[in-house]
Formats: C-alpha cells, sequence, structure tokens
C-alpha cells in the first residue's frame, strides 16, 4: 500500500509499505481522510519525539476494512473516528484517570504508524462511531478532543472574558468552545486577515492582526484590566510573551500551541506572584474524545467552514510547506 515515510528531519516521501493486519484486539482502517497538523511539521523537523522512520498522520476518520479476534461492537463495513493517544490503562498515572501522562504512552501517526496512509491499524477500543455526513469533516474530531481537554484544564467560568493567539482550525475550534461555554468575550490575534475574518464570522468581537504593533495597546483599550482566559493557538515564543501581559491579575494563560523543544520564555516569577497568575499546559487528550463527537453531531459547532483543501496522498510534502508557511487559512485534509 501507499504511504507518507519521514526517514529522518526534513526527510520525507510516499513509498510502498507493507500493508497492514488486525491483530488481537485491533481493526485495520480505511482512511476517508486525514487532517494535516502542526505536530506533523514538527515531526518533519525533528522538533517533536518521534522515532525514525515514521508513518505519520493522527486526525483521521474511515472505515473498517478488517477486525482482529476478540474485538467486539465493531466490524467491517463502520465508519469510525480515530483517537491517536494508545495507553496501557494500568501504569501509575492512566490508573489516576491521567492518561494523557502514561507512562506507557504511544500515538497513531508518532511512535505507532499513522494515517497518512491507506489503511492503518488501530485497537479497536480506540475507535468511535462517526457520524458525520461528510466523512472529511472529521479529520477536526481529534483537534476539537484536544481543545476540550485544553477547557477543562482552564476551566473558565460563565461571563469571564477570552482573548485567543491564532486563528487557525484549533483557534477557531477554541472560539466556538468558549463561546458555548459562557464566555462574556472572545477576542482573537492572528497575522492573516482571511483567518480573521472567519474568526469575526464565527463570532469574535474583536479581530486583531497580529503585524500591528499596537495589538497589546488595543486590546488594553477593549478590556483595560486584561483577560480573564488567555489562549495561545500558535506555539510562538513572540506571541506567548504578548499575551502573559494581557492576562488579567487573578487569570489565567493557556499554553495550547506546540512549541519547539529548544524554544524558551523569559518569565518574571516575581511578576507571576504578584500578579496571581495561572500558567497551564494541555498535553494531547484525556476521555475527551466523546465528548469531541457528541458536540459535533448535536451540531454545537460550525466545522464545515474550518475545512479546506483536500488534497491527495502525494500532495503531503507540499501541505506539510503550506501549514509550516503559514499559507493556509483553514485545515487541510489528506484524501488517500
Amino acid at each position: 500500500m501507499k504511504a507518507a515515510v519521514i526517514r529522518g528531519p526534513g526527510r520525507i516521501s510516499i513509498e510502498d509499505v507493507p500493508r497492514p493486519h488486525a491483530r488481537d484486539g485491533e481493526a485495520v482502517v480505511k482512511v476517508q481522510a486525514c487532517g494535516v497538523c502542526g505536530t506533523d511539521v514538527h515531526i518533519l523537523a525533528g522538533e517533536f519525539p518521534a522515532p525514525y522512520p515514521c508513518i505519520p498522520g493522527h486526525e483521521a476518520v474511515g472505515i473498517i476494512e478488517e477486525v482482529g479476534n476478540g474485538v467486539r461492537g465493531l466490524k467491517e463495513g463502520d465508519a469510525v473516528a480515530i483517537d491517536p493517544a494508545v495507553t496501557c490503562n494500568s501504569c501509575y498515572f492512566c490508573m489516576q484517570n491521567k492518561q494523557n501522562h502514561c507512562e506507557n504512552w504511544n500515538a497513531i501517526g508518532g511512535s505507532l504508524p499513522g494515517a497518512y496512509a491507506e489503511l492503518v491499524a488501530v485497537p479497536a477500543s480506540n475507535l468511535y462511531p462517526n457520524p458525520l455526513a461528510d466523512p472529511v469533516t472529521g479529520v477536526l474530531v481529534e483537534p476539537l478532543a484536544c481543545v476540550l481537554y485544553g477547557h477543562e484544564r482552564a476551566r473558565m467560568s460563565i461571563g469571564e472574558s477570552v482573548l485567543i493567539f491564532g486563528a487557525g482550525p484549533v483557534g477557531l475550534l477554541h472560539l466556538q468552545v468558549a463561546r458555548r461555554a459562557g464566555a462574556s468575550v472572545v477576542d482573537v490575534v492572528d497575522l492573516n486577515p482571511a483567518r480573521l475574518e472567519l474568526a469575526r464570522t464565527l463570532g469574535a468581537r474583536e479581530c486583531v492582526t497580529a503585524r500591528d504593533g499596537s495589538v497589546a495597546e488595543h486590546l488594553r483599550s477593549r478590556e483595560p484590566r486584561g483577560y480573564d482566559l488567555v489562549i495561545d493557538a500558535t506555539g510562538s515564543p513572540r506571541a506567548l510573551k504578548t499575551a502573559l501581559t494581557l492576562v488579567k491579575n487573578s487569570g489565567k494563560l493557556l499554553m495550547f500551541g506546540v512549541c519547539a523543544q529548544a524554544d524558551r520564555l523569559e518569565i518574571s516569577p516575581f511578576d507571576v506572584y504578584r500578579r496571581d497568575l495561572t500558567i497551564l499546559g494541555s498535553f494531547s487528550i484525556r476521555r475527551t474524545f466523546l465528548a469531541a463527537l457528541r458536540m459535533i453531531d448535536g451540531g454545537q459547532l460550525e466545522l464545515s467552514l474550518l475545512v479546506g483543501e483536500r488534497l491527495p496522498l502525494a500532495d503531503l510534502p507540499r501541505a506539510l510547506d503550506m501549514l509550516a508557511a503559514g499559507k493556509s487559512d483553514r485545515k487541510l485534509a489528506i484524501v488517500p
């Protein structure tokens, strides 16, 4: 079968690889679509821990083609969405329901072969029925599950003000979730005017172009005391530096975007102490995949506006370049 293989930093190609077969407790899924994610860009650049060679791709939906022994409740032909986080469910952290810190953690599209391929083998426990009429929209289920976990971490209260750095697909999911969770206002910052226009369509109050050197000054004119919750969905240390200055006293900064491992951010410990700030990380998913599917199936979110080009597997290298260069306004989907 055809699959994308990363053999080292900057080295990706479409290759013929052996077809996977379902082992006990697994199913083989024929991939209908897989979203292109910033994490894939980091893996290709050598900035994210993944073994080489690897087949990336972790935001996927498809149709079950083969079912292994011991699998119940699933059959060939079922439409499914794939939770890429593979955990042992028996280690110290799993036993505390903190599976995203599993001491034996694996990820489809990272340490395990992923879905930039015609077929992918998946533990049956990581498969969920996909109710979406347009299966390609399902590439947003995994990002939404991550966003929901981030909001669980942030514990936003009804009526709070929210500022989001980044109006890509993930930032726009944060925008929609924050509004439905009861935020009084949601403002958005991005470099791309087209993305900001989409944020405005989805209910953002203020949409500020990050190239404007007076971003912080303008936002303080709207929220003089700062924001209750500031979310970074860019993974940019520069954006984080500005974001921290816009957190209200006793407010929260959610570091959601993936920075490179070598990135550093200078923070004043006294400022954190004196202003009573909370700085939060948010890694992967913690049992939020089903909640994401239920929100989507219940019509709570506008997803069709977030999906852009649908590209063949051969175009994955170009899609990763586009994402790295910020040339895509919406989620790119690979359709093998």
